[in-house]
């Protein structure tokens, strides 16, 4: 089963996953990254999306119409960088007529960190992400056991947005909202810089089980858009 996964909730990324399938269903805990590429700053999201993904593909030899599915992050994230990922993942899904699915891009912060909170004794940790205005983009995981044994993870609660100060001091959090609010947050050992990354993102949608991860690809802005339309200009009296 082959998988692209992009998100453009924070940088750039796109990664390129094959997932081997046993008795007719994914096996997530085999799944093999055949290339992925990031950016290094939030800002080139439209530019960087689809180049990187042509050469993902190309490099690997693979058509889009090669695709099983390709997933994509929704969010919560800045209007027009969300968009640019979200409207890109549409368009090769309907021009390669491949499916196309949501996942919370924060989910995949918290993919690539519940181990360490889960090594470090923590019962619930969270994730907090760079959403300006001096706030953060959070939700809050509770780690569990599940049927194989292995420690996996639930979201407990979000997506929200609001300050940093607003959170539960003793939650650990992951993610870059925990390195800018230091002051405030206290992080995930090692994990204070993690951004949204998208072989994480098909990672944890394979965790929670494709039929779970979400078929809408609607952005979670979670807050207006600074933008607004123009007032009429009142008519001069004489």
């Amino acid at each position: 089963m082959l998988i692209l996964g992009c998100d453009t909730s924070s940088i750039a990324s796109g990664a390129l996953v094959r997932v081997p399938v046993v008795d007719g269903a994914p096996d997530a805990g085999h799944l093999e990254v055949l290339g992925s590429f990031r950016t290094q700053d939030t800002r080139s999201h439209a530019e960087a999306m689809a180049p990187g993904v042509r050469d993902l593909l190309e490099t690997a030899g693979i058509r889009g119409q090669d695709l099983d599915l390709i997933l994509t992050g929704v969010g919560p994230g800045p209007f027009t960088g969300l968009r640019a990922g979200i409207m890109t993942a549409r368009a090769m899904g309907w021009a390669w007529k491949v499916p196309v699915r949501g996942v919370v891009s924060l989910d995949a912060v918290a993919e690539g960190s519940f181990h360490d909170a889960a090594s470090a004794g923590h019962t619930v940790f969270g994730v907090a992400t760079d959403a300006r205005r001096r706030e953060v983009y959070s939700a809050v995981y509770r780690l569990a056991d599940d049927a194989t044994g292995a420690t996996g993870y639930t979201r407990a609660h979000g997506p929200v947005v609001g300050p940093a100060g607003d959170l539960e001091p003793q939650i650990p959090m992951a993610g870059r909202g925990a390195e800018l609010y230091a002051d405030v947050l206290t992080p995930v050992a090692g994990h204070d810089q993690d951004e949204p990354l998208a072989e994480l993102l098909v990672a944890s949608a394979l965790r929670t089980g494709l039929d779970a991860t979400l078929e809408s690809t609607s952005p979670l802005y979670l807050r207006e858009s600074d933008a607004r339309v123009p007032a009429d200009r009142k008519k001069a009296t004489r």
